[in-house]
């Protein structure tokens, strides 16, 4: 966050807000929750493979993997009788757009407000979830996602000064009350900065793609036409962020009064008519209620601004099935104590997804995020033949950094190529044993240095090789597999060598 706001004129203000300040600054969560938010908001900047990215991105954060499986198989998001096992599968079911914005959410839950926290602050998070989807429901494709990120983002100073610095919000309360001022002006007057400030600071420190930041700037007072998709974004991001806030505030003939000045005040912008805005908030509502009732963030009737009282939070809805989720209980080397059901629930799932013709690389991505979860390995690779060169390439990667070779293994005699030509399977516990590291590729020890035991097993057709599957991890593991784990993952492979053969 830039210095300049961490000191102004009003040493009162710098005062209230200095855990705000100390808590992004300090190494740990939101710097993380940041480079969270950052790598899934500049999906929207890509075109190529977005899913897979988005997949990835999600992978790569064990508690978010965890949370997401466990959201997707509850009963607001449960599309059918059979339990989501991996985010590849969770994003083909609920639609990219959907996981996107409830990652999002769950970031900005766990990592911004935290669960200690979510009694406290439970009704600006709701107001952030309502501004959300209300300005999806407002746009219509591309639009609709930024919308929704700009309108959630745009509470994101509020959410920290809520958490961290609960006294400069009570200030700020107190002069909107005592002034009849609006939001920021109560802020600059208590605290220095508004809200928007805080929140620019923040957004531009995590790195958030230019488009996002320049929707979450608030308008003019005057509100001209938008002329570009990028003002209509801007415009239904604060339209949603102002309704949200009149639906949580106001009720009855009051509340009818503030939505029509909203209206009256974004025409030119935003040209919706009373129906589409009641219709919009119906379906804004309902979906926020899926998100509270999947998470557990139950609202009181009353919605006290200032409950401190300590609530049951744990996730209702859940429909009874097993467990999917990879713990995070772990043992010395990363393996889940959960591996084996997530083992079976992943070769399940591959079952399930080429009765229904899945689509090839959807097939691929599932069998080796299987592996990769369900084993708790740090990184994993299917890696393909490529028929034109006959050189082993990665096809699909997981884990940072993102494994990533090609080789000719035709006529070597180093380990990869040995067990490639002999169709064996093939862990090594310990990659530093002499023995070992004199029969390693020499790409393996060049690209490879942090890497101390792995695992190889060969894909074949007949008799012919045509890739392999790779985990690895960054410490020794001298227990290896167990022959119940090895036995499922031979049965992923044959999945995955059947799915090959019928394309």
């Amino acid at each position: 966050m830039p210095d300049s706001l961490a000191s102004s004129s009003n040493p009162a203000g710098d005062a209230l807000l200095a855990p705000v300040f100390a808590a992004i600054r300090e190494p740990g969560a939101l710097p993380s929750v940041g480079n969270a938010l950052s790598r899934l908001t500049h999906l929207l900047e890509r075109d190529d493979e977005a899913v897979h990215h988005l997949s990835d991105a999600i992978l790569d954060d064990l508690s978010l993997t965890q949370r997401l499986l466990h959201l997707a198989n509850t009963l607001p998001f449960r599309t059918g009788p059979v339990p989501v096992t991996t985010v590849t599968r969770a994003v083909m079911l609920l639609g990219f757009n959907r996981v996107r914005a409830i990652a999002v959410s769950l970031v900005l839950l766990d990592g911004v407000v935290g669960a200690a926290n979510v009694a406290r602050v439970r009704d600006e998070f709701h107001q952030a979830l309502l501004a959300g989807n209300l300005a999806a429901a407002l746009l219509t494709g591309d639009e609709a996602e930024e919308a929704c990120i700009a309108a959630m983002f745009r509470h994101i100073g509020r959410l920290l000064v809520a958490v961290h610095a609960p006294a400069a919000l009570d200030a700020v309360r107190a002069g909107v009350v005592a002034d009849e001022a609006t939001d920021a002006a109560a802020a600059r007057r208590a605290l220095g900065v508004s809200f928007d400030d805080l929140t620019s600071a923040a957004l531009t420190a995590w790195r958030v793609p230019d488009r996002i930041m320049a929707a979450v700037q608030p308008l003019p007072p005057r509100i001209e036409a938008a002329r570009s998709a990028a003002e209509r974004v801007r415009a239904a991001a604060q339209f949603a962020d102002e309704a949200a806030a009149i639906s949580r505030r106001l009720q009855g003939l009051e509340f009818e009064a503030a939505m029509k000045a909203l209206r009256d005040r974004f025409e030119a912008a935003l040209p919706v008519s009373r129906e589409a805005v009641d219709q919009a908030l119906r379906k804004a509502g309902s979906r926020v209620e899926e998100f509270e009732q999947a998470t557990g963030i139950r609202l009181s009737e009353e919605r006290p601004a200032d409950a401190t009282e300590e609530e049951d939070i744990a996730p209702e809805g859940a429909i009874a099935a097993p467990e999917v989720a990879p713990s995070m209980e772990r043992d010395a080397v990363g393996r889940p104590a959960n591996s084996r059901d997530l083992l079976l629930a992943g070769l399940a799932d591959m079952t399930e997804l080429m009765a229904r013709g899945a689509d090839l690389d959807d097939l691929f991505r599932v069998a080796l995020e299987t592996l990769f979860s369900g084993l708790g390995f740090g990184r994993a690779a299917l890696v393909l033949r490529d028929p034109g060169t006959g050189a082993m390439r990665v096809r699909v990667g997981l884990g940072q950094p993102r494994p990533r070779f090609a080789f000719r293994a035709d006529g070597m005699s180093d380990l990869f190529s040995a067990a490639l030509a002999r169709a064996t399977d093939l862990h090594i516990a310990d990659v530093a044993s002499e023995k070992v590291r004199a029969r390693l590729p020499e790409w393996f020890a060049r690209d490879f240095a942090s890497t101390r035991s792995f695992l190889l097993m060969p894909l074949t057709i007949g008799r012919r090789n045509v890739g392999f599957f790779y985990a690895d991890r960054t410490c020794v593991d001298a227990i290896g597999l167990a022959p119940d784990e090895l036995n499922v993952l031979r049965s992923l492979r044959g999945q995955v060598v059947l799915a090959m053969r019928g394309r």
